[in-house]
């Protein structure tokens, strides 16, 4: 159910929030292949895809290993921080993320997570600089890109919340609206004006933002905006100006949107924020499973992948093997093992298409060795068997040997088959979120420090 905070004629999302994402999609594959063409003077459709999808499965690998080398806190480990985090949840009226401290210098907190449980992580680099109305901001508004749907995009971008570059040059105007956004749910969290402001000069300055006068810095907004050059610097980063964010934030201040979110977060809150369902099941629940969207994303990806190496890596003399062009040399090796090659004219006759064959096979392998593809981590899904076991390459190669021979059929039963399609069902096998798995080690834990 979508938060009264972003619905609705008093809605605190940024206006602009919505056409910022819809031309950030427009325009970043060919602002993508303009970087590309400055920066390698040649380069193809194919370079580019594989590039941004190399880009976004290493931002998830960095992630992956961002939490872990995390330590998850609970009520008893880091209990200030865990309060904080609570009270903030059950006024949003949002489930409790899972919560990481480590070492960081640059990012104060940042929200993951394709789903719930969603993860957030803070950096002890800046958790003890911060007073506790100054991390309720700070924690706020990592949790209102949690309540307004950003963190599901926002994980694919950033690896910690700082952008680079080049994201930022790509994805920035989107960005900076969710930041605008969200920095109206910190503001509404933390309750006051001045602890918003002092938040985001620590944030900006560590220790020494307490030694800044937070009137006049904030007066530094009137002089960047008398100065065109110095306004178009800030499309150059992922987050808008700090002066120019306080100066929105005061501006906000008072609005009817504020007066009407106020009044909600005033409501009877309970002690508790919403329960997040999580079976303690053996097996596999349709809970657990991917829905179409997310699988739909991954397949995208997938091909993506699939097709860009083959445009990256074949030839151009002619030849063409189920549909693609390759080279002689290429030509040369298949013929050498005529079984396989036989084989592979079998399947790309009965499947009808090649990129689908090409696909199952890059799926196949490894999801049988991984239990991921490359798009399903990116998207943060798993194949696994009804009782969370790796699948293995058998049951992998059987999985996709049923999509190469009916994948007409399931495209056909999509809509009667929720969740669990019928090359999972088959095969024994579902394709899984994989924050699921995360849910269910933070339940084990939370039953091993009850008992």
């Amino acid at each position: 159910m979508a938060s009264p905070l972003f619905t609705g004629p008093d809605s605190i999302r940024d206006p602009r929030e919505r056409l910022a994402f819809v031309l950030t999609l427009l325009f970043a594959f060919p602002i993508a292949a303009l970087i590309g063409l400055v920066i390698h003077q040649s380069v193809g459709i194919s370079e580019v895809a594989l590039f941004i999808v190399i880009a976004m499965l290493y931002v998830t690998l960095a992630r992956g290993r961002l939490i872990g080398s995390s330590v998850m806190i609970h009520e008893t480990q880091y209990p200030r921080v865990f309060s904080i985090v609570k009270s903030a949840c059950a006024r949003l009226d949002i489930p409790m993320p899972l919560i990481f401290v480590r070492e960081d210098n640059y990012v104060p907190v940042a929200a993951l997570g394709f789903g719930e449980p969603y993860s957030l992580v803070l950096s002890t680099h800046w958790i003890e600089h911060f007073e506790d109305d100054e991390l309720a901001f700070a924690v706020g508004r990592e949790l209102g890109h949690i309540a307004a749907g950003h963190t599901r995009f926002l994980s694919l971008l950033s690896v910690n919340g700082n952008e680079n570059p080049i994201v930022s040059l790509i994805f920035g105007g989107w960005l900076r609206t969710c930041s605008h956004t969200c920095d109206k749910v910190g503001l509404l969290i933390c309750g006051s004006l001045d602890a918003a402001t002092r938040s985001i000069v620590i944030a900006s300055f560590h220790s020494f933002g307490r030694h800044i006068s937070t009137e006049q810095f904030a007066e530094q907004g009137r002089e960047i905006a008398s100065d065109g050059v110095l306004r178009l610097g800030e499309w150059l980063g992922g987050e808008p100006y700090a002066t120019r964010r306080i100066a929105d934030l005061r501006e906000f201040e008072g609005t009817p949107q504020c007066v009407a979110a106020q009044a909600w977060l005033a409501r009877d809150i309970p002690a508790e924020p919403p329960i997040l369902a999580t079976s303690a099941s053996i097996r596999v629940t349709p809970a657990d499973c991917a829905g179409i969207f997310r699988r739909g994303w991954s397949i995208a990806i997938d091909t993506v992948v699939v097709l860009a190496c083959v445009g990256v890596f074949a030839g151009a003399s002619g030849h063409t093997v189920m549909g693609y062009h390759f080279t002689d040399q290429d030509l040369h090796n298949i013929s050498n093992y005529k079984f396989l090659a036989e084989a592979l004219s079998v399947l790309q006759r009965y499947s009808g298409s090649p990129t689908v064959l090409l696909t199952a096979i890059y799926l196949w392998l490894l999801v049988g060795i991984a239990g991921q593809s490359f798009g399903m981590m990116i998207t943060g899904l798993r194949v696994v068997t009804t009782d969370f076991r790796a699948p293995g390459l058998l049951r992998s190669l059987w999985r996709y040997l049923i999509v190469v021979f009916l994948w007409p059929f399931i495209l056909l039963c999509v809509p009667f088959t929720w969740r669990i399609l019928l090359h999972d069902r088959w095969s024994g096998t579902r394709l899984i979120r994989a924050e699921r798995i995360m849910a269910r080690v933070s339940l084990d834990s939370a039953s091993l420090r009850s008992g």
